[in-house]
């Protein structure tokens, strides 16, 4: 793991049920240092925040948008932002999730009632579909949530267009290399 520590959080489960309906954060769900900022703000400062911000979801859910706080401004440090606007609580119906199965590149897991979000404690990255639900929307500080649409939920990491073209590229590279090896002097 190189120069990191990896821990494991005994009694943590990878997908668990929220109790508060997320907001959507307006303007922080691509850029990489944004997202930084949130993330953090919400994880070291959860007094400034009622409901977990997230990068998108249903047109349902609040949007708000966040400013920096002037007054926990640090040089070197990542900024602090706060909600522009109270934040509504939207309590939500508890949710069981059971029979949670996780591979490689794959997760899956039940749950006894559609339409409330849950969090699946994995990093988010793009190439994750949805099957059963919809998202996956990245959620503070870099999980997911998923609406689930059916009680038995599937994803998995697939390849975007651009692994495609990568594997097209190399493939091309070795080709390109072997005759030259062979018929370059």
């Amino acid at each position: 793991s190189g120069p990191w520590h990896i821990y494991e959080v005994a009694n943590s489960d990878i997908v668990e049920a929220l109790t508060v309906q997320p907001v959507v954060v307006d303007g922080r769900a691509d850029d990489r240092e944004e997202w930084l900022e949130l993330g953090t703000s919400y994880f070291q400062n959860p007094g400034d925040w009622t409901a977990a911000p997230a990068g998108g979801g249903p047109s349902t859910w609040q949007r708000v948008d966040v400013a920096v706080d002037p007054g926990r401004v640090e040089d070197r440090k990542v900024d602090v932002v706060v909600p522009t606007e109270p934040i509504e609580v939207v309590e939500l119906p508890a949710v069981t999730v059971s029979n949670v199965v996780m591979g490689n590149e794959t997760l899956s897991f039940d749950v006894d009632q559609i339409g409330v979000p849950v969090v699946v404690k994995v990093s988010y990255f793009p190439n994750w579909v949805v099957e059963g639900g919809e998202g996956p929307w990245r959620i503070a500080p870099n999980m997911m949530v998923v609406v689930p649409t059916s009680t038995h939920v599937s994803m998995s990491f697939d390849r975007s267009a651009t692994d495609y073209v990568a594997y097209l590229l190399t493939l091309v590279g070795i080709i390109l290399l072997v005759v030259f090896a062979r018929y370059v002097p």
